[in-house]
């Protein structure tokens, strides 16, 4: 077990949201990193990486109820892995438990 917190943030390949993950993860957070494109997740989790952190890039549209069961898959399997998943961030919502 890890006593870093694991964070889901939407959005998280430009602007707010891939700020968010770099604080996140520059706190020590492992970040599930969400991105409607792939190619583009990809990119900001690479940036993010030469930065230091370890981000993981996930294939996340909100919009889509199959990729959000693919993330909540990814999630449940970082949540056994590190007993837990501490934050989802979506800008709109921050939900914690």
């Amino acid at each position: 077990m890890t006593d870093h917190p694991v964070a889901l943030v939407t959005g998280a390949n430009k602007g707010l949201g891939k700020e968010t993950a770099r604080q996140l993860a520059a706190r020590g957070a492992t970040v599930l990193l969400g991105s409607r494109d792939p190619e583009r997740g990809e990119a900001a989790a690479r940036e993010l990486a030469a930065a230091g952190t370890e981000p993981l890039p996930v294939r996340l549209d909100v919009t889509d109820a199959g990729s959000v069961e693919e993330v909540a898959g990814t999630a449940r399997r970082e949540r056994l892995q590190h007993h837990r998943v501490d934050v989802v961030d979506q800008r709109r919502h921050r939900l914690r438990w």
